[in-house]
């Protein structure tokens, strides 16, 4: 019989559709640049790769809680913490707008939850979520 998925934080459908979007057009815009102008059109495959990176990087936005560890993949690169280096989670007092994961020898890592930034799903709830998966698979 299988794990129990944990709980998995992403960008929003509409975030990603657009993020696709973007990426596509910035793609677009780099070839007819190239197509049209060949290598004079530098600064317009520079702008539009820059776009491109940052909605290369908005798909990519992710907090999974794997029976191993939490991954979280904010955008660049992907950062594994093991369930047993993980001392909890807190929310922002200032703020209410940011979980972040407490880890071993007072350090601290934001998670990219872009539900909790948004307000669309209060900050406790997914605190509660995550500390009840990690109580749960710590050893």
């Amino acid at each position: 019989m299988g794990e129990a998925p944990g709980p998995v934080y992403q960008a929003s459908k509409l975030s990603r559709g657009a993020a696709w979007l973007v990426l596509g057009c910035a793609a677009g815009v780099s070839v007819y640049g190239l197509i049209t102008q060949g290598g004079a059109s530098v600064k317009a495959i520079a702008v539009s790769g820059l776009f491109g990176l940052m909605a290369w990087a908005a798909l990519r936005l992710e907090v999974r809680a794997t029976p191993d560890a939490l991954v979280v993949c904010g955008g660049r690169t992907v950062r594994r913490f093991p369930w047993a280096d993980i001392r909890g989670f807190e929310v922002d007092e200032r703020t209410g707008r940011e979980v972040s994961v407490l880890l071993k020898g007072n350090a601290r890592q934001r998670l990219p939850i872009v539900e909790v930034a948004t307000r669309r799903v209060p900050a406790e709830t997914v605190r509660n979520e995550l500390e009840q998966y990690w109580r749960s698979h710590r050893r």
